[in-house]
């Protein structure tokens, strides 16, 4: 079996994502925060709950899982491969006196039992996988009948991926055919991050690049406008680039 890619992020660049989404209008990333934001829009409309036991798979360095926490305090569990990841997870919410617990885990097994959890969160994780069925099939054995799990992930663009850390990319027909086999039908399929704000954004001449920056910035971060969480239905997914899922476990 192949060795998954080694995230060396956290190491360079330390525990990055929390100034991308908490930070001063000026040093945030508006393209991940709607990447965050979606993740609490399917988790309210899956109707999480202050007591729910919430397992965030890939939890990074922990920025999603705090946001998770502030706006539902609900019970959370955040597993992690990266050790340097699973520290600044302990220290970010031990310095904002968030609740958590955060564990290294590396490959496809948890150390929690059967139908234990009442949401999974694998928020753009699945494309870092070398084997994203086994990692499903693991979602869902944790899972309790009736939870909810939210998948997120980028929609494929080229026919490598994009991004020299992902293993694969998915097309939309592509993630859901993987993702059925284990949950049937999902209960929402949100597609976001319109293609051409994202090529604004992340391409192009720099000083048009840095306005169109700071326009996102003050309208996401003053006026709570993001242009990326502007969504759609199935049948224009090829006009963004982020794709969402939410299940249901029968």
């Amino acid at each position: 079996m192949a060795e998954e890619i080694d995230f060396v992020k956290y190491k360079e660049h330390g525990a990055y994502h929390w100034q991308n989404y908490f930070g001063r209008v000026f040093k945030v990333n508006s393209f991940l925060r709607a990447r965050y934001d979606i993740v609490i829009q399917l988790l309210r409309e899956g109707g999480i709950k202050k007591d729910s036991e919430l397992l965030e798979v890939g939890c990074g360095d922990g920025a999603l899982s705090a946001l998770i926490y502030k706006r539902f305090s609900c019970n959370l569990v955040g597993l992690e491969p990266s050790e340097v990841g699973v520290d600044f997870c302990k220290q970010m919410f031990a310095e904002y006196k968030y609740s958590g617990t955060f564990k290294v885990s590396k490959g496809y097994s948890f150390d929690y039992p059967e139908n234990h959890f009442d949401y999974v969160v694998l928020a753009d994780v699945i494309e870092h996988l070398q084997q994203p069925d086994l990692m499903l099939a693991e979602i869902k054995r944790v899972l309790k009948p009736g939870g909810h799990v939210v998948i997120t992930t980028p929609i494929r663009i080229s026919e490598n991926p994009e991004d020299p850390m992902h293993v694969q990319e998915f097309f939309s027909s592509e993630l859901r055919q993987l993702c059925d086999k284990f949950f049937g039908v999902p209960v929402k399929a949100r597609y976001t991050h319109p293609v051409v704000w994202r090529e604004l954004y992340t391409h192009g001449n720099k000083k048009i690049r840095s306005l169109i920056r700071f326009y996102c910035r003050v309208m996401d971060k003053i006026f709570g406008t993001n242009v990326f969480l502007k969504a759609e239905d199935n049948s224009k997914w090829k006009n963004f680039s982020m794709q969402s899922l939410l299940y249901t476990k029968n």
